[in-house]
């Protein structure tokens, strides 16, 4: 629980920063007689208000789904409303406190993962599409396998082929991506109804951000060569997500 309270602990300071800005307007501007300005924040005010009733009740339904396992659905749009549109504020408050990006986007999986886990449809196989990284092969390799995975012959020198075979086993989707904008494509070429994506915690990150409402599942690579080159995965925790979704259609 330690790396979700990190990100936690942020969005819970986000909105009360959120409520002083709020005061901080209402006692400076607001109680001033200043004609028709006087209605305009008032306006401006209300606004600012509704959205932190909603983002209120979203975070407070992202704690209840985490301490209880089990998915909040009234409290579905609160939720991923408080995820996305509060991101960039948590980034930025993590800045001023001094904490690493990285650590806030591995916190951000984390909750991600534990709120999708608590789901508990399961999905035939042909819904499912698994997202790689194109890092995950070996930069000596010569085989062109973003374009066409049947390019892969397996060697196993790197984790693609072993999770193509994954795939291939249970009869899930897979594409390689160089970049957001094919891993977008596939999406919407694809039309899946769950991810299962591999990548580093800041392509995770906005993969996911980009994909709400659609549930994902992510799995952080491992950079044992640095970012971007020669990276590793662990297989048991990719089938792990497969086996998710796709449990009871097996």
């Amino acid at each position: 629980m330690a790396k979700k309270r990190l990100y936690l602990g942020l969005l819970a300071g986000t909105m009360i920063f959120l409520s002083g800005v709020l005061i901080y307007i209402w006692l400076s501007f607001f109680q001033h007689d200043a004609g028709a300005f006087r209605y305009l924040l008032f306006i401006t005010v209300a606004f600012i208000l509704v959205g932190l009733a909603v983002v209120t009740a979203g975070f407070f339904g992202i704690v209840l789904s985490l301490l209880s396992e089990k998915d909040v659905v009234f409290l579905h749009k609160p939720m991923n409303y408080t995820f996305s549109l509060l991101y960039p504020v948590v980034i930025w408050l993590g800045k001023i406190f001094k904490i690493a990006q990285d650590k806030i986007q591995c916190s951000f999986v984390e909750v991600n993962n534990q709120l999708v886990r608590s789901k508990q449809g399961r999905l035939k196989p042909e819904k499912v599409l698994v997202l790689l990284p194109h890092c995950l092969q070996a930069v000596e390799c010569s085989k062109r396998i973003t374009t066409r995975t049947e390019n892969c012959v397996r060697c196993g020198n790197c984790p693609v082929g072993g999770i193509l075979n994954l795939c291939n086993h249970y009869g899930v989707y897979v594409k390689i991506a160089t970049g957001g904008t094919i891993a977008r494509e596939a999406v919407k070429k694809i039309q899946p109804q769950a991810i299962v994506a591999v990548a580093c915690e800041r392509d995770l990150t906005s993969g996911i951000l980009d994909c709400i409402p659609l549930p994902v599942l992510g799995v952080t690579n491992d950079k044992p060569n640095g970012p971007c080159f020669n990276t590793q995965v662990d297989l048991a925790e990719v089938e792990k997500a497969i086996l998710f979704f796709i449990a009871e259609a097996v």
